[in-house]
């Protein structure tokens, strides 16, 4: 199976989104400077305090959250070459970010890394290298498929070819792709704004169609299974086709929004016991086929409800999908699918938005900024009744 990646860009902010080859969005990888502090970043920290019941250590590594470091992990580091080395309040050390902070917890650290420890007088704390970048982490996701690259420009072409060879990048407006009715950019935008709705809807079709309603607290997540109209089988058999083609997105989802700690998945009531171990063993061997994350299932409920406990790597997709962040960011990919002289019509545009997002954008969209990118003026216009994650392009 070949997997695209639709690869956009702007001067601030970079998205890849990783696509089957039936045009399913597996992840979504972007890089903006307020995020730094994110998995495979290496850390140079100073401890604050040693917890020994806990086994960990929390330290400070400049984000806004203490990290924590399990102390385990300090047998391989290059500076603490036994375990049974102890550390002390004030000292400095070095790691690597496993898992990024969100809300009230802060990132989860690993000392066992590669990197010698930084030269004296290194500012600590500090990062001594960034998170792989948005197309490496979404290479990496698609494992060893082959894929495209897709570009939506092609002054982006230098800056991937230094990572997948020539031949393996195609240009939206000059290659063809056939993944149906629409582009990958539309399939991009309709997935990320039913990410962001205020109650998620993600639909599922095949020989048999239903959805996936997902929910979230800051305790658990639910996905509600749904089915459509099966016709030509019997009940028993329609429900159980169902409920296993929903395992499928089930363990998608998990993956793509980065959902952890406690999800609770309402199935279809199966009926009858069999069924219920067909569907947890075929969710079970999805997520071992297409999740690098530890994922613990427990018995299906006789009314379908079924538990499972995953790994996160950091905050959950749809909560930074709706920060002014990464909002500004999507707007100013969308002004750069039309870059400059590529649509001598469009002579100026406004954006209107919630005042949060027309702050970020006013770093960026300065006049030079949009005529030298864009080739036309820019208009700001700030909306206090929008959400965040609403905005309009005119022009």
């Amino acid at each position: 199976m070949t997997y695209h990646i639709l690869y956009e860009s702007s001067p601030w902010h970079t998205r890849c989104a990783l696509f089957d080859d039936h045009g399913k969005l597996l992840t979504l990888r972007y890089d903006e400077a307020t995020r730094r502090h994110i998995e495979g970043a290496i850390a140079y920290g100073r401890v604050r305090q040693v917890i020994p019941s806990l086994g960990a250590a929390f330290v400070d590594i400049g984000d806004i959250q203490d990290a924590i470091l399990p102390l385990n992990t300090l047998a391989l580091n290059t500076q603490h070459s036994t375990p049974n080395t102890r550390l002390t309040q004030g000292q400095p050390i070095l790691a690597r970010i496993s898992r990024g902070g969100f809300q009230e917890k802060g990132a989860r650290l690993d000392a066992r890394t590669a990197l010698k420890p930084p030269p004296s007088g290194t500012p600590c704390p500090s990062l001594l290298q960034p998170p792989p970048s948005a197309l490496r982490r979404a290479l990496q996701d698609a494992g060893s498929n082959p894929v495209t690259v897709w570009l939506t420009c092609g002054q982006q072409r230098d800056a991937v070819a230094q990572h997948v060879p020539e031949r393996a990048i195609r240009q939206l407006d000059m290659d063809s792709a056939d993944f149906g009715s629409e582009s990958l950019t539309d399939k991009l935008d309709a997935c990320l704004d039913a990410m962001v709705s205020p109650r998620p809807t993600f639909p599922f079709s095949g020989n048999v169609k239903g959805n996936l309603i997902i929910e979230l607290t800051s305790a658990v997540a639910t996905i509600d299974v749904n089915a459509g109209p099966i016709m030509g089988v019997t009940k028993e058999d329609a429900t159980l086709a169902v409920n296993l083609k929903a395992a499928e997105e089930v363990a998608r989802l998990c993956r793509l929004l980065d959902l952890g700690g406690s999800v609770i998945v309402d199935f279809i009531t199966p009926k009858s016991k069999n069924h219920r171990g067909i569907i947890a063993e075929h969710l079970s061997a999805t997520f071992g086929t297409t999740d690098d994350r530890f994922v613990e299932l427990r018995p299906m409920s006789r009314h379908g409800l079924l538990e499972l406990t995953r790994e996160r790597s950091g905050p959950s997709l749809t909560l930074l999908l709706k920060t002014p962040e990464y909002v500004a960011g999507r707007i100013g990919l969308e002004l750069w699918r039309t870059p400059a002289g590529t649509n001598p019509k469009l002579r100026a545009q406004t954006v209107v938005a919630h005042p949060d997002v027309i702050h970020v954008l006013q770093k960026h969209l300065t006049q030079a900024a949009c005529l030298s990118h864009l080739g036309r003026p820019i208009t700001l216009q700030p909306n206090g009744a929008l959400p965040i994650t609403t905005y309009q392009i005119h022009g």
